[in-house]
């Protein structure tokens, strides 16, 4: 079975104590779900327990700093995060971007220290209004061969569990020409030893319990993940 791992980057609305005071006006979009993913976080501890892999989860609001985006994009620090210093947004890219980064890097060379490729599993969660009729994406690279058919299997499993959703790969969640750190990891090993899948759920079944409840679609998802690990058909 190909080993997990885990990770989790919009996972908190989370605001540290030093930014509180420059950032009192923006509370309530930080919280909001433009500053996290709710739900996700969930998923992803669901996940990491499943399968006994340590989840790796940034610990602050991705308008303060997100964590998703490839080290260097400007495009990290949002409108809020504008209004911190140059210094304080130093201390946000030393302490919680290459942190994480390096958290995920540790797992997967600690999983090829016993295995010839592995997994990684970015979860999030998306607003349903900015894609209504999508339940249920997974985005990959399409260049590379293995990682694409990963994600074309776990498609087929996943609309065998849901056959009323709607779930599709490589929708557009970000602007044309974005890279997220798993770009990042992708040029740091090869595609037979690091495959990497962006899960992007509807966060209404965690709001809202619909159209299915949250720990039934959850425990779905995590067998359509078992099905994936242990399937004959992974590609080689």
């Amino acid at each position: 079975m190909i080993p997990l791992v885990v990770s989790c980057e919009h996972a908190t609305c989370a605001i540290p104590d030093a930014f509180k005071e420059a950032l009192q006006s923006d509370v309530e979009r930080i919280t909001s779900p433009e500053g996290w993913d709710p739900g996700a976080l969930n998923l992803a501890q669901a996940l990491a327990m499943k399968f006994r892999t340590p989840l790796v989860h940034c610990e602050v609001s991705r308008l303060i700093i997100d964590c998703h985006l490839q080290d260097g994009d400007p495009a990290r620090w949002s409108e809020c995060s504008q209004k911190l210093t140059d210094h304080q947004r130093e201390k946000l890219h030393e302490r919680q971007l290459i942190p994480h980064l390096s958290g995920i890097r540790q797992r997967i060379a600690t999983e090829l220290v016993r295995n010839a490729s592995v997994l990684h599993v970015s979860v999030h969660t998306f607003d349903p209004a900015l894609h209504p009729d999508l339940h249920i994406a997974l985005l990959h690279s399409e260049g590379r061969a293995g990682e694409a058919a990963m994600a074309q299997l776990w498609l087929q499993i996943l609309q065998e569990k849901f056959p009323q959703l709607e779930i599709r790969k490589n929708e557009m969640f970000y602007p044309e020409n974005t890279k997220t750190l798993l770009d990042t990891l992708r040029k740091e090993r090869s595609s037979a030893q690091y495959q990497a899948i962006e899960l992007q759920v509807s966060n209404q079944f965690f709001l809202q319990g619909a159209p299915m409840r949250w720990d039934q679609f959850k425990a779905a998802l995590i067998e359509s993940m078992r099905r994936l690990l242990e399937s004959d058909d992974q590609p080689s």
